[in-house]
């Protein structure tokens, strides 16, 4: 018994938050510290990441608490080391840059301190720059981007590489494809000085020939060179940065395992350089299937989903897909309101590339879904035709004839105010039936590096909705939402993330707010995390349970710090912030979402777990106060009818996949 208990001691002690692995010895001692001394010139972090020789680290152990983790000290990389950060420096400008010590302390019990003492000196800087036989290529001279090299600058040898480069990116989008440029460099350490001289042949200018398709058994050649055809037109002066475009516009046809465009070999008698497009065919009918889950407090749901698709569809390149979803849906299922039913949807779309020329296709998509709201059953029918613009790889422009028809039930007629004793969820419907029908323009423009896990880049986009009604049925407004989202990385497995959106709806010339089934509604894992979905905006009654009823303008943003932790695992500090305005039939309306004093923000973490359909999500959010200085407000526009205003808990938690934006 003495024994186990003494064993036990020994195990909880070494499972302890910050505990040690491993043990030296005076032979072979394990490093306890390393310090680098002397470093001004540049970040300490980058210079350790050369090096062999590294401090401890804390990583999770097999309990899941955090380790100590010390290496062992080896004396032929410490002396290795040595000469690395020597040539850090001297890659970077500073060459007379030298490490006058490197000290190795004992620590105690086979540990040591390690510290390198650096003596930075001056940079040798670029005191003469010369740039010879440009002048034979004027237009390529006229089409340099901001140099990487410039007098005065540190000669570092990425920039002095980069600048060479740059000269042969610019002959060669500019005609001068076989363009060649010679780089030399004089550097007196003495004097911290260097002398560099780039020496450009640019050579005969040439134009685009024909263009070639390899590997192409199933779809026509004809079709992959006219696609190829929208970034490259035989006759031009040769771009080389076009070559990518094409790339990707044929990799867009959607039937490609592989795309490469390359140039062949030039034509000296023509003065043209043809393009080899060399594809290969990746399979044209897919099956996916597997489950879904969703989960937050006021909603759980479980779903099978089964999808087909044939990317060539009777020949011509014609997309045809149908999903099929069905599965049930819980709401608020820890209250006396909980609601459940089934629910289920299948869609069938189709599309035809090229429809109306080059760059116009055709789609259509049908839907029947049967769903499930606080505030209403639904069975909803939607046609959608659409008409999308290839005008870019990161542009996306379609404009759609939507016609979307809810058959609705499961209301109730008690709702607090109401409208007509109908209450809001048949507000400007006939009957039970709610139709909307609109022209719809979405505009897109991506600059992200990866639309799934995001580290870099800007995503702009603007949806127009312009609602038409068809006889007694239907309702007439405008509907816009512009948003936008940056992404910037804050180092190694750091990134600062952003979104912003505004959107208003505004009724022209009707009486009665817009159906219920059009209005904005915030909060959610995507939108307002400090609150459940569609919660933040206007509430009523309805058998005395509050039901989201939406509003007739959105305004939400997030701001949020991503970063990895180990492995897959990482992890989000986030601060969101919205508002949704009443629904009402009057225009200017939506916004109130402008008053400062209504935005209520919440803040909170979550921890992020990195899979190839993007990262499975666990978000925590408490909702703090609104920007009047209200702590802990009330949903706005909601009042109990002895004037009471409605609250919602303050702690929400969501469950998703895929990150909030």
């Amino acid at each position: 018994m003495k024994r186990g208990a003494t064993t036990l001691l020994a195990a909880t002690l070494a499972l302890a938050g910050g505990c040690v692995r491993g043990l030296g010895s005076p032979e072979e001692p394990l490093v306890e510290s390393f310090e680098i001394r002397g470093v001004t010139a540049f970040d300490v972090a980058d210079l350790e990441e050369v090096l062999a020789t590294q401090g401890p680290v804390r990583r999770a152990g097999i309990s899941g608490l955090l380790v100590k983790e010390r290496q062992p000290l080896d004396p032929d990389a410490l002396a290795t080391d040595r000469r690395r950060v020597e040539a850090f420096y001297r890659e970077r400008g500073w060459y007379r840059a030298r490490v006058e010590e490197v000290k190795v302390v004992p620590a105690g019990n086979g540990l040591v301190k390690v510290t390198l003492v650096v003596r930075e000196g001056a940079p040798a800087r670029v005191g003469k720059l010369a740039v010879l036989g440009m002048e034979e290529a004027p237009e390529a001279a006229a089409a340099l981007r901001k140099p990487p090299l410039r007098t005065g600058d540190p000669f570092a040898e990425a920039a002095y590489d980069a600048m060479k480069a740059e000269l042969l990116r610019a002959l060669r989008v500019t005609g001068w494809a076989t363009a060649e440029v010679e780089a030399s460099a004089l550097v007196l350490p003495e004097s911290d000085a260097a002398e560099v001289t780039y020496a450009v042949r640019p050579g005969r200018r040439w134009r685009f020939g024909p263009i070639f398709v390899a590997g192409s058994s199933s779809v026509p050649r004809e079709r992959i060179r006219a696609q190829a055809a929208i970034a490259i037109r035989p006759g031009d002066f040769w771009d080389e940065s076009k070559l990518a475009r094409a790339q990707a516009r044929v990799f867009e046809l959607g039937v490609f395992g592989g795309v490469r465009v390359v140039r062949g070999d030039p034509d000296r008698d023509g003065g043209t350089i043809p393009v080899v497009v060399a594809v290969r065919e990746a399979p044209f009918r897919t099956l996916r299937f597997g489950p879904g889950f969703g989960f937050e407090k006021t909603r759980w749901e479980a779903r099978g989903i089964v999808g087909w698709r044939h990317r060539n569809f009777l020949g011509d390149l014609r997309n045809v897909g149908i999903d099929a979803r069905g599965g049930y849906t819980w709401l608020d299922p820890f209250t006396s309101a909980r609601k459940e039913a089934p629910v289920a949807s299948l869609a069938a779309d189709f599309q035809q590339p090229a429809a109306f020329g080059s760059r116009l296709d055709a789609t259509a998509r049908v839907e029947v879904e049967r769903g499930l709201e606080p505030a209403y059953d639904y069975w909803a029918e939607r046609l959608r035709l659409g008409l999308p613009i290839r005008i870019a790889p990161r542009w996306s422009v379609v404009p759609s004839y939507n016609l979307e028809v809810f058959q609705l039930s499961g209301y109730a007629t008690d709702f607090v105010p109401g409208s007509g004793g109908t209450g809001p969820a048949l507000e400007n419907c006939k009957g039970s039936v709610c139709l909307l029908t609109y022209l719809e323009q979405r505009v897109a423009w991506d600059g992200r590096d990866d639309p799934v896990n995001t580290r870099r880049g800007l995503y702009v986009a603007l949806a127009l909705q312009q609602g038409v009604a068809i006889g007694s049925y239907g309702y007439r407004y405008l509907r816009f939402l512009p948003e936008a989202r940056a992404f910037r990385p804050l180092g190694e497995g750091t990134v600062l993330a952003a979104r912003a959106r505004l959107g208003g709806l505004v009724p022209i010339a009707e009486e009665g707010a817009p159906p219920i089934v059009a209005r904005f509604t915030a909060g959610g894992p995507n939108s307002m995390r400090g609150t459940y979905t569609g919660r933040l905006g206007p509430m009523e009654l309805q058998e005395g349970s509050w039901v989201p009823v939406g509003g007739n303008g959105i305004l939400d943003g997030s701001l949020e710090l991503r970063f990895d932790l180990a492995g897959d695992l990482g992890a989000a500090l986030f601060v969101d912030a919205a508002s949704v305005a009443r629904a009402t039939s009057e225009p200017s309306r939506w916004r109130d979402v402008l008053d400062p004093a209504a935005l209520q923000i919440a803040t909170g973490a979550g921890l992020r777990y990195r899979t190839p359909f993007g990262p499975l999500r666990l978000d925590l959010g408490v909702r703090l106060l609104s920007l009047d200085g209200t702590w802990f407000p009330p949903v706005p526009h909601t009042t109990w009818p002895d004037g009471t205003p409605h609250a919602e808990p303050i702690v929400s938690v969501h469950i998703s996949l895929g990150e909030a934006f």
